[in-house]
């Protein structure tokens, strides 16, 4: 490993650790896993559909129509299971709102 990768190394373990430390990461991963809504229910789904709110492991997702609404309150806990794999206990429940 050369001087510049050792540098941007420790540049990115300080970066890493001042964002945990300054409690910025819940809102880079609740970015994060608003911007990968559509991975988790398909791409016609996540057009009708968006997450508006993450608070206290409650993801509040707006539905456009309640056909929709139906539709993924079916498959809520295959929804929070693949999020889970991803974020691990971030989400706990998912309330859907028309």
């Amino acid at each position: 490993m050369d001087k510049r990768d050792s540098h941007e190394m420790n540049l990115k373990e300080l970066v890493g650790r001042f964002v945990s430390q300054s409690g910025k990461q819940h809102l880079m991963d609740k970015q994060q896993l608003f911007a990968r809504w559509p991975e988790y229910v398909g791409e016609m789904c996540a057009q009708y559909s968006r997450c508006v709110d993450l608070r206290n492991g409650l993801l509040v997702v707006q539905v456009r129509n309640a056909a929709l609404k139906f539709e993924l309150f079916g498959h809520k806990s295959q929804i929070v299971k693949r999020i889970e794999a991803d974020f691990g206990p971030m989400v706990k429940d998912i309330m859907f709102k028309s």
